[in-house]
Parts: structure tokens; C-alpha cells; sequence
């Protein structure tokens, strides 16, 4: 009578041992090239955009918009002079700014139209001149 096992002599015991080492090489024979390739591969990043230079942000309200930089960006530290140039509509408009006006960071403009343009510019000590610009539509 069996008891649904199945037996194997010495013989074949020993057969079976002699292919643990052939199975053992297959496999490291698989996995050491794959984390080679896989470390070899930069990381793939995250797509950020870079940072603005000065950091110019609208706000936009029904009566006005709000014109903001950022007073601690370095473009506005070395800054010898500034203008924020505005078009809304047939209205161009150009307001200078020295180096304390700079440091503000905030200019409250009332638009004539529900489109406006803004470009900042600021000219740098060393002659560079850095610039952005943005656009407001409000839906009417």
C-alpha cells in the first residue's frame, strides 16, 4: 500500500543535487546583468520648469489687477533701475522704477479692458538686463 508519496533512490537524489549549482548560475546569470543595466540608468526627474528670474505674478479682479515680483529674487537685488511696461487695449504704459521701488514687489493696476498685457524689465549693475512677461483676460 502507498501512501501517495513518491520515493527516490540515493541515485536520483544525488542527480537533482548536481543541478542545483546549473540552476544557481542560470539565475545570477539573469539577475547580475539586469541590476547592472538598472543602476547604469540615470533616474528618471520630474519635468519642473525652471524658476523664474523674477518671479512676476498677476492677480486679477474684476476692477483691477494686481501686478506682483519677487522683491528678494536676485535679478531685483542687483538691480540698478526697473519698469513695468503695461498694454491694455489702446492704453501702452510705462512705469519706472528705481532700486526702492523695486523692493516693493507689488504694483495695483486698473485695467481699461479685460485684456492686459505686463512686461517687467530690470536692468542689472553689470549691464544685464532680465525680463517677463504676462498676460490678464478676464471673461466678461
Amino acid at each position: 500500500m502507498t501512501d501517495g508519496l513518491t520515493y527516490f533512490s540515493y541515485s536520483e537524489q544525488r542527480r537533482w543535487l548536481r543541478l542545483l549549482p546549473t540552476i544557481a548560475v542560470a539565475v545570477l546569470a539573469v539577475a547580475i546583468p539586469t541590476v547592472i543595466l538598472d543602476t547604469g540608468r540615470p533616474t528618471p526627474q520630474p519635468s519642473v520648469p525652471p524658476p523664474s528670474p523674477l518671479g512676476l505674478r498677476l492677480t486679477s479682479t474684476p476692477h483691477q489687477v494686481e501686478v506682483i515680483w519677487n522683491h528678494d529674487s536676485i535679478a531685483v537685488h542687483q538691480a540698478e533701475k526697473g519698469s513695468i511696461r503695461i498694454s491694455d487695449g489702446d492704453v501702452d504704459e510705462e512705469i519706472p522704477f528705481d532700486t526702492r521701488q523695486l523692493q516693493d514687489g507689488a504694483l495695483v493696476y486698473t485695467p481699461q479692458t479685460n485684456d492686459v498685457n505686463v512686461r517687467m524689465e530690470v536692468d542689472e549693475r553689470d549691464g544685464k538686463q532680465v525680463s517677463e512677461s504676462m498676460r490678464a483676460v478676464a471673461i466678461p
